[in-house]
């Protein structure tokens, strides 16, 4: 095998990677404003090397986010807001406006951590590469 055919079943392996977590994320129901499976992507060069990159909250999609003794800033509020305006079924009451509702959302999750974190099942990066390994 030539270092070109093998910079295209590297692509090819790493894209079913990707194609791989974002059933996952959709199947999880962890896509709400589909930012993390819109970006996912395949970067690769000519030097042999390729990578899967995507959005930095991607880890907490599989991980989930810990409780944390820390404030809440306004670039976490706005991730909230973004995210309320994209669940149909998770809106503020009648006498609470997006941001009131991120706040007690962003508060519950300093408390709490997120449902991955308390054993909701996440996407799984290992899981993805196992499953393409096996088609391969």
């Amino acid at each position: 095998m030539n270092a070109l055919n093998f910079n295209n079943e590297y692509r090819e392996f790493l894209t079913d990677v990707k194609d791989n977590l974002i059933a996952q994320i959709k199947s999880k129901g962890l896509n709400a404003t589909g930012y993390a499976a819109n970006t996912l992507r395949v970067v690769a060069n000519q030097k042999l090397e390729a990578e899967l990159r995507g959005p930095k909250y991607l880890k907490y999609l599989q991980t989930g986010v810990g409780s944390q003794p820390k404030h809440i800033g306004a670039k976490f509020i706005n991730a909230l807001m973004e995210w309320i305006s994209a669940k149909p079924n998770v809106q503020p009451n009648p006498k609470q406006t997006i941001k009131q509702l991120a706040f007690a959302i962003g508060n519950s999750i300093v408390k709490n951590g997120t449902s991955i974190k308390r054993g909701r099942k996440g996407i799984s990066v290992s899981q993805a590469i196992r499953k393409v390994r096996l088609n391969y």
